[in-house]
């Protein structure tokens, strides 16, 4: 018996043409003329016997029945491209998985264990994409992102992978004298991430040593810069152990009071619930934990 159902790519320019607000655009994305589009919304229209869109001057409108249409066609459509990448990985070659990384964990932490992931799985081709997309898991593109944050994204599940112990570090010599209690760091600038703002509180809260002064201080956007200006001797940072091994060991950077906090905030590995399955996520995900997972034994038998 033949499905009620239409056809593919007619419920594929409708979900394009609602996405873009136009069907120009959506003519463009999918490269085809305008009056393709226009045909196939037409049809689907037909099909289902109800207006999906109104033309008005503004624009390209949905209808209510094309609002609630547009969401179940949606998810309908992630299942579908979820299905055939999961068969499609299924041939012998590992699959290609797309993700976003935050840049300063993936050049410094990420990146320089993928040689151990190549030996391992071969035939899993990773993709990096502009991190920014990793923020909207609408994006059919994006398989899975890691990001930084508590871990709370609606939408999708988050695995914690690494980054909740902050240390202060600086650059060696900052200090005339050894630094022996928190209070001596406030001798010199105290540097800040503009998403982690809490932490210097937070490490003098636990230094036992709370003080106003803890909020004062320049703030940079990404770790690497605050690493680097660290390094470059401007102050005293609070940065994740995972993203400057490198600069501790070479002796770029030094911990001048050795006293690390758990943040409440780290690295989370994200993804959407229609693309949980998804082999090569789910080969990356169980490399990714355990690696993340012996780093951390690593740590703790140095401590």
């Amino acid at each position: 018996m033949r499905r009620f159902c239409p056809s593919i790519s007619d419920l594929h320019a409708f979900e394009v043409a609602a996405r873009q607000g136009s069907f120009t655009r959506a003519a463009q994305e999918l490269c085809v003329t305008q009056g393709a589009v226009s045909k196939q919304i037409k049809n689907l229209e037909s099909f289902l016997g109800v207006t999906l869109f109104s033309r008005t001057r503004a624009g390209l409108m949905l209808t209510q029945a094309g609002h609630a249409y547009l969401n179940d066609v949606r998810a309908a459509l992630n299942k579908i491209e979820s299905a055939s990448l999961a068969i499609m990985s299924h041939r012998g070659h590992g699959g290609t998985l797309n993700i976003t990384c935050m840049p300063t964990l993936g050049a410094k932490w990420l990146i320089p264990r993928l040689p151990e992931l190549r030996k391992q799985f071969p035939e899993l081709q990773l993709v990096f994409l502009p991190y920014r997309m990793g923020y909207d898991f609408e994006s059919p593109e994006v398989d899975a992102a890691i990001r930084f944050g508590t871990g709370s994204w609606p939408g999708s599940h988050a695995e914690y992978i690494t980054g909740r112990e902050v240390v202060p570090v600086c650059a060696p010599g900052l200090f005339d004298t050894p630094v022996i209690t928190a209070a001596d760091l406030l001798t010199k600038p105290l540097l800040h991430h503009t998403s982690a703002q809490h932490h210097w509180p937070e490490w003098f809260r636990d230094a036992g040593y709370e003080t106003p002064r803890s909020v004062d201080g320049p703030r940079y956007d990404q770790y690497s810069l605050l690493s680097q200006a660290a390094i470059a001797g401007l102050g005293v940072a609070l940065i994740p152990r995972c993203v400057i091994e490198e600069e501790l060991g070479e002796g770029k950077l030094v911990i001048p009071l050795n006293l690390p906090i758990t943040a409440q905030d780290g690295y989370y590995l994200c993804y959407p619930e229609h693309k949980r399955n998804l082999p090569a996520l789910q080969v990356f995900r169980k490399w990714l934990l355990q690696t993340a997972s012996g780093d951390s034994s690593k740590d703790t038998t140095a401590i």
